[in-house]
């Protein structure tokens, strides 16, 4: 077991109740995983186009297995939670290589889309590695040949296709051995 900044993880019978909500049937739960994202909150001062001095606030959020960032709308709540080690995937890039991926993402956000008059002032305000619980299911009703896997992202109750998100199927791909033909 290993302690690790996490989202809110749902409770078995919320799983299962979000599942049987979104596909109408019952999956079972092969596990839920924990992927890193690095969140950054960062202070931006700038001219405007009127050559006015603007104070501006952003927050990015930088997955540690693929190296993607983004703009997130919020810090992430988050809270202790101890999690089995071999359920948390490790990240495969270093948050501090991603501190700065993410810096140059604001600066080029601001010049590029904000069309500000003045080259932008960044400064780091908060980061923190924060874990995202994802959970796998299947449809136990399904033939071996046809088995399809599930993922349930925690935050928003969404439920899709393994298969659509490659980069979690294969960090979570020795745990499932004989299924998802799609």
């Amino acid at each position: 077991m290993k302690i690790i900044n996490s989202l809110k993880v749902m409770e078995k019978t919320e799983i299962q109740k979000a599942s049987q909500d979104n596909k109408g049937k019952q999956l079972k739960i092969v596990d839920t995983y924990f992927f890193p994202v690095h969140f950054s909150v960062w202070e931006v001062v700038y001219k405007s186009f009127f050559r006015k001095e603007v104070k501006s606030r952003s927050i990015t959020g930088a997955d540690l297995t693929r190296g993607s960032t983004g703009l997130s709308d919020s810090f992430p709540e988050f809270t202790e939670y101890e999690a089995k080690k071999n359920t948390i995937i490790e990240p495969s890039l270093s948050p501090a290589k991603l501190a700065e991926d993410s810096r140059e993402f604001i600066r080029q956000y601001y010049i590029h889309y904000k069309r500000i008059w003045s080259p932008p002032v960044i400064e780091l305000i908060r980061e923190e590695v924060v874990h995202l619980p994802y959970t796998i299911l299947f449809n136990p009703d399904a033939g071996s040949e046809r088995k399809k896997y599930f993922l349930l992202e925690h935050s928003s109750k969404n439920l899709d296709l393994l298969s659509n998100y490659p980069h979690i199927k294969e960090n979570c791909s020795n745990n499932l051995k004989g299924g998802d033909s799609q």
